[in-house]
């Protein structure tokens, strides 16, 4: 049960968060030059176990990744292609205990080896709290995930009766931000962690060229890791559209207003990073102009590509592979204008002309 649990749920969920590992390993490994890395893994190893801030911020991007990891199985055993899993139940508790426990260390695994290698740092410099610390606080919480995911499989039949608020009025939604309803009422979980982890990749992409200032292509560099964060994001708002709002194609509803009606949604659902770009630009008009254009590019194209290879994942990432690459070339280049209005002009043109042809319903 074990390997048919890897080979669904931790494989999924590694592919589907591909463009969160992609910053993560640009952000650990491909900003500093070879011949300083060691001395550069050194540095973050220790600013984590130095300080009690420091094991704080570490502690803190566990409980998020954990969290993730979570909610993203526990949504995934509502599906009815994992009804498979409630055979577990049948199992004894520690039997249920050590089966989660197992799956959560390969999901938790890039933690697992920063586990290790802080303690082997700790143990070298003498810091034994920081030791006693991490060796309380990252069992609790592979135990208190695999405890919570045994709970709600177990017990899930149990549920509670919501109650509903009536606040005595009603308002009419628009059209276009129905795809926006749906992540408020059924995804909030996923779109809070989207933004958390946004917000922390975007602020440490500043933190990390500090000493550069906050240029351009400093900025472009943190949004395009924010666009990164949203990759599964997009990919989840496109087969809702696909599964709940494909009656809309026989409505008059012109292709134009309907990519103006994606592009608002984007624009609603980027206000934090907006709002994260107008601050660390200064309110520099060039950089936030140059800011807006890339974050609307960035996820018009993650939208194009999810059409292209028809709401496939794994042909999604080896695309958001590309992409992740040319945005860099782009940007250390000083091409960023270019490629976000080649981006717009392809991703408009492709929308435009195989949005009717392309019946994504059915496919997956």
């Amino acid at each position: 049960m074990l390997k048919l649990l890897i080979n669904s749920l931790a494989k999924e969920f590694y592919q589907q968060h591909a463009g969160f590992f992609l910053v993560g390993i640009y952000i650990l490994f491909g900003v500093v030059e070879p011949s300083q890395l060691i001395g550069y893994q050194k540095a973050l190893l220790l600013a984590g176990i130095s300080s009690p801030i420091g094991l704080a911020i570490v502690f803190i991007s566990w409980l998020l990744y954990s969290l993730k990891a979570y909610f993203f199985i526990k949504q995934k055993l509502l599906q009815a292609k994992y009804d498979f899993v409630s055979e577990t139940t049948a199992l004894n508790i520690d039997t249920q205990l050590k089966l989660w426990l197992r799956l959560y260390l390969v999901i938790l695994a890039p933690i697992l080896i920063y586990v290790f290698l802080l303690i082997g740092l700790s143990f070298i410099y003498h810091l034994y709290l920081s030791i006693v610390s991490i060796l309380i606080i990252f069992p609790a919480l592979i135990y208190g995930l695999s405890w919570r995911t045994y709970q709600s499989l177990t017990f899930g039949f149990l549920k509670q009766e919501r109650q509903i608020i009536n606040f005595g009025f009603k308002f009419k939604k628009p059209f276009f931000s129905w795809p926006l309803f749906h992540l408020f009422n059924e995804q909030p979980l996923m779109l809070l962690m989207c933004k958390l982890l946004s917000l922390v990749f975007f602020k440490g992409m500043l933190w990390m060229f500090a000493d550069i200032g906050n240029g351009i292509r400093v900025l472009l560099v943190a949004m395009l890791a924010s666009i990164l964060c949203h990759a599964t994001l997009v990919f989840t708002l496109l087969k809702f559209d696909t599964e709940y709002l494909n009656f809309s194609k026989s409505l008059e509803i012109s292709v134009y207003k309907r990519l103006l009606n994606w592009l608002l949604v984007f624009i609603i659902i980027l206000v934090p990073e907006w709002i994260f770009l107008i601050s660390a630009s200064h309110f520099d008009l060039y950089s936030i102009a140059n800011g807006f254009v890339f974050g609307l590019s960035g996820l018009i194209f993650l939208l194009t590509l999810s059409y292209i290879v028809k709401l496939n994942m794994d042909n999604y990432l080896k695309w958001l592979l590309f992409f992740f690459f040319a945005s860099m070339w782009a940007i250390l280049g000083h091409y960023y204008l270019l490629f976000c209005l080649a981006l717009l002009v392809t991703c408009t043109l492709y929308y435009v002309m195989m949005f009717n042809k392309t019946d994504l319903k059915g496919i997956e």
